[in-house]
C-alpha cells in the first residue's frame, strides 16, 4: 500500500515566528515584485494559459496570505493538502505545472532581495523545500480520490437526484425535490447536511478538477441559494426566546451558503439572527457588532488562505471591552478538513454544521440563563 501522503514528503523547514511576522510586514511588496518578474516573461502565456493575468495576481495575493497562515499556524496536513488543492484546481483550469516552479523561484527571489537575511534565508528554507517537492505535488494533484462528498445516508439518491439536476441548472426540479423531501424544521436540518452540503461540496470538487466552469458554478450556488430561502420561508418564527446572534463569512470569503445554513438553523431554534453575508471588512463587523452587541457571533471560512483574516477579527472581538464576553462560533470546510485548527484561532467552539451550532448555541445559552438563576 502506498503510503500516506503526509509521509511522503519528509519534514518541513521550521521558521521562527519572528520570520513570519517579517514576511507578513513585507507582503504586499513580495506580491508586488512576484508580479512584476513574472509579467515580464516571454513564456508567461504558457505558464497560466488563457487565463487572465487578475487570476495569476490573485492566486499571488492568496499565496502569500497562505503561507504567513501555515507559519503562523504550524500545521503539516493543512501545508501540504492546501498546496495540491492549488496545483489541483490551478492546473485542472489551464495553468501549466511548470508556472508553479517558476512562481516559486520569483518568491525566492522576492524574499532575498526585501527581507532581512538570517529571515530570508528561514523563509527561503521552506520555498526550497516546496521547490525539492514539486514533482510530488504535481504526482498528487493527479490522484483522484473517491468523493468524499458522497451521502452514505437513506438520502443517497435523494443527493443523487439533487446534484443531477443542479449540474443540468434544472432549479424548477431541485425546488421540487426539495419541497418533496421537507415538511418539518428536522426533515429541513437534515435536507441542509445530507443533501445541501456534500452537493456543495462535489460542486467545488468538480470545479477545482476543471470538470464544470465558473459560470456553472455560481449557477448552482444561486440556484442553491434560492432553494434555501423558499424552505426557510416555510419555518420562519417571529417569535424569538433566545439572544441576539451575528453570523457572517470573513473578510475575503466569498462562500456564503455555509453560513446562511447556520443561520437559518439558529433562527430556527429561537435566535434573533442578523446574517451579514460575505466578504465583511473586519473593521465595519466589529463596529456592527459594538452596535448590536450579541450574545454571540459566527464566522466562517472556506478556504485556508482566509485562516489569518479570522484570527485577526477574533482577536480585534477580544479586545474590544464591548465585545469581549461575546461566544465566538467558527465554521466552514477547512474546518471540516482539518478540525484541530479551530483550537488556534481563539474562538470558543467549532461547528461543522447547523445542527450542531444550534446545540452548541443552546448549551451556552442555558450557562448564561443559570448564571441568573
Amino acid at each position: 500500500m502506498d503510503k500516506n501522503p503526509l509521509e511522503k514528503f519528509g519534514e518541513i523547514p521550521k521558521v521562527s515566528l519572528e520570520a513570519a511576522e517579517a514576511y507578513k510586514s513585507k507582503m504586499n511588496l513580495l506580491v508586488e515584485k512576484t508580479n512584476n518578474i513574472l509579467f515580464v516573461r516571454d513564456d508567461l502565456t504558457e505558464l497560466i494559459g488563457d487565463n487572465p493575468i487578475n487570476k495569476m495576481y490573485n492566486n499571488h495575493k492568496n499565496h502569500a496570505n497562505f503561507i504567513y497562515n501555515s507559519l503562523k499556524l504550524n500545521d503539516k496536513k493543512l501545508f501540504i493538502n492546501s498546496i495540491i488543492w492549488v496545483y489541483r484546481s490551478y492546473s485542472s483550469h489551464g495553468f501549466s505545472y511548470d508556472y508553479f516552479s517558476v512562481e516559486l523561484k520569483a518568491w525566492i527571489k522576492a524574499v532575498e532581495e526585501n527581507i532581512e537575511k538570517a529571515k530570508a534565508e528561514e523563509i527561503n528554507n521552506l520555498y526550497s523545500w516546496m521547490l525539492d517537492n514539486h514533482h510530488l505535488f504535481i504526482r498528487e494533484s493527479k490522484i483522484k480520490e473517491s468523493s468524499k462528498s458522497q451521502s452514505k445516508t437513506a438520502l443517497n439518491s435523494i443527493y443523487n437526484s439533487f446534484l443531477k439536476c443542479l449540474l443540468q441548472g434544472d432549479h424548477k426540479h431541485c425546488i421540487i425535490t426539495a419541497q418533496q423531501q421537507v415538511e418539518t424544521k428536522e426533515d429541513m436540518l437534515l435536507f441542509f447536511e445530507e443533501v445541501i452540503k456534500p452537493t456543495m461540496y462535489k460542486i467545488g470538487e468538480l470545479w477545482e478538477e476543471g470538470e464544470i466552469s465558473t459560470a456553472e458554478e455560481h449557477l448552482a450556488s444561486s440556484i442553491v441559494s434560492r432553494i434555501i430561502t423558499s424552505l426557510y420561508s416555510r419555518f420562519i418564527s417571529l417569535d424569538n426566546d433566545k439572544g441576539k446572534a451575528v453570523i457572517s463569512a470573513i473578510a475575503n470569503e466569498y462562500h456564503e451558503i455555509g453560513s446562511r445554513i447556520i443561520s437559518d438553523s439558529l433562527e430556527m431554534s429561537g435566535w434573533d439572527v442578523e446574517h451579514l453575508g460575505a466578504d465583511t471588512p473586519i473593521e465595519e463587523l466589529i463596529e456592527f457588532l459594538s452596535k448590536k452587541e450579541p450574545f454571540l457571533i459566527g464566522l466562517s471560512a472556506a478556504l485556508p488562505f482566509n485562516i489569518d483574516n479570522l484570527i485577526r477579527t477574533i482577536e480585534k472581538l477580544k479586545k474590544d471591552e464591548k465585545l469581549e464576553d461575546i461566544k465566538v462560533l467558527v465554521g466552514g470546510k477547512v474546518f471540516n478538513d482539518n478540525p484541530e485548527i479551530w483550537k488556534k484561532t481563539g474562538a470558543d467552539a467549532w461547528a461543522k454544521n447547523g445542527r450542531e451550532a444550534a446545540e452548541i448555541a443552546e448549551s451556552w445559552w442555558k450557562n448564561r440563563c443559570n448564571e441568573y438563576v
